[in-house]
Formats: structure tokens, C-alpha cells, sequence
């Protein structure tokens, strides 16, 4: 019984928000009864909530669950997940990664693997995940100003701490495209923030679903030159990812 409440709670966090149809269906061995009973003790102890049709993580005091954040964090979510999936089959054990902001970007940090790695962040709910949920990363929080529309710091401070710290690969996350204006999203502090991350990476890896293709947002922070991988979701147009791959960039 409990390698079996274990498993469901382990599929849980890995996808944040699931339904009874679909613990059903991954768990074809056990019955919905079973299943149900099971939700009800994981509930009790605190390991999650259960909803009308399923169950979801249990928040900490550290996730945002309102406001502008927790919107977008229920937008796309399949598609999200589909791209946290493919990313962390990129993440190589024993370097120095920088793992952005955003809703996407959390979606990773549950994928990741739990391995020696040194993971700079400047979103503390993402560190928090990392460190809560995995025993071998080790996490760097930069410090500045904390922003409430993208959970994220800036400022500075963080751009000074950046000069100190090497990075092998770099995940950074946009929230528009066109072929006219690149990669941009809708603030000027993430937009310098990631401009030093993109700099100083020897490796970018760029990670965006396919509702923000061709979208534009005021400020502009790479070009496809600037990246070496796209990883979006399978619903993205094939023109679009023809485009990168002539660019020299690898789609995934």
C-alpha cells in the first residue's frame, strides 16, 4: 500500500494537476476505489489536494496560487509539460546551469534529474522546488528586487553577481516571437537579465510553446543567432520550425 501511495504521489508532483480518469489510466492495476481511498490519505497527510476531478500538489508557503503568476501558471499546461519533458532530457550531470523564471521553467525544475548540478535561478519559488524536491542539486538564488508579476529578482545587484559565475547551459524562457523582432518579453528588467544570461552561457537553450509564436511583446532580448536549441511542443507550425533549423538552430 504504500509503494502504491507513493507512486501516485510521485506522478502528482511530477505533474502538478491531475484527474481521477487519468490515475486510472496510469495506474491501470488498481481500481478507482483503490485509487480514490488513496487521494483521501495522501490528502490527510498533507502530501496533496484533492479537486473535483482529481487531485493537485499541495502548495507550500512559497507557491503563488493567485494573482497574475498563478494565471498564467494554468495556461497550456499539456504543452508546457511536453516541453519540460523534452528539455530535461537535456540537462548533463556535473555543470552550471541557469534555470529562468516562469511557469514553464517551474515545469522543468520538477522534471529535472537529480544530479550533481549547480543551479543558478533568479526565481526563489523555483529554487524552493529544487531544493524541497530533489537531494543533489545544489541551488544559487540571485539576489535584487523581488518582482511580483514574474516571481523573479533584477535589479543590479543580480547583473553583478552574474559576472562572478560560469555557465555551461542556460534555460532561458520567452514570452513572444516573430521573425521581425525575435525573441521579447513584456519587461525591461527580465529583458536585461536575460541578455546577460545569453551572454555569458556557453550553451542556450530556448524554451517557449507554441501559443507565443508569432506574438510580440515591447522588448526584444534575442535573436535566433543568440540560441543553439528550441525546445516548443508538437502543435507548433512546421514553417516556423523549418525557419530555425535553416537558422542553424536545433529544434527539438
Amino acid at each position: 500500500m504504500k509503494e502504491r501511495q507513493e507512486a501516485i504521489k510521485r506522478y502528482i508532483e511530477r505533474k502538478g494537476d491531475v484527474t481521477l480518469s487519468e490515475l486510472t489510466k496510469e495506474f491501470s492495476d488498481w481500481s478507482e476505489m483503490t485509487i480514490r481511498r488513496d487521494l483521501e490519505f495522501l490528502e490527510q497527510r498533507r502530501f496533496l489536494i484533492r479537486t473535483k476531478r482529481g487531485a493537485r500538489i499541495m502548495p507550500t508557503s512559497y507557491e503563488v496560487s493567485v494573482g497574475m503568476y498563478g494565471e498564467r501558471e494554468k495556461r497550456n499546461c499539456d504543452l508546457k509539460q511536453e516541453i519540460a519533458t523534452k528539455a530535461a532530457a537535456l540537462v548533463e550531470t556535473d555543470i552550471s546551469m541557469y534555470l529562468d523564471a516562469g511557469s514553464t521553467a517551474m515545469m522543468l525544475a520538477r522534471e529535472l534529474p537529480d544530479r550533481n548540478l549547480i543551479i543558478t535561478t533568479s526565481a526563489p519559488n523555483i529554487g524552493i522546488e529544487i531544493v524541497l524536491k530533489k537531494k543533489n542539486p545544489t541551488v544559487i538564488l540571485l539576489g535584487g528586487t523581488l518582482q511580483r508579476k514574474t516571481i523573479s529578482t533584477c535589479g543590479l545587484n543580480v547583473l553583478d553577481q552574474l559576472k562572478t559565475l560560469n555557465i555551461d547551459t542556460a534555460f532561458v524562457c520567452a514570452s513572444g516571437y516573430t521573425d521581425a523582432t525575435g525573441f521579447s518579453v513584456g519587461g525591461q528588467h527580465e529583458c536585461v537579465l536575460k541578455r546577460a544570461i545569453i551572454a555569458s552561457a556557453r550553451r542556450v537553450i530556448m524554451l517557449m510553446d507554441s501559443s507565443k509564436l508569432n506574438s510580440i511583446l515591447p522588448f526584444t532580448f534575442a535573436r535566433l543567432s543568440d540560441i543553439d536549441t528550441f525546445v516548443t511542443d508538437s502543435k507548433a507550425p512546421e514553417s516556423i520550425k523549418a525557419a530555425f533549423r535553416a537558422a542553424g538552430v536545433h529544434v527539438i
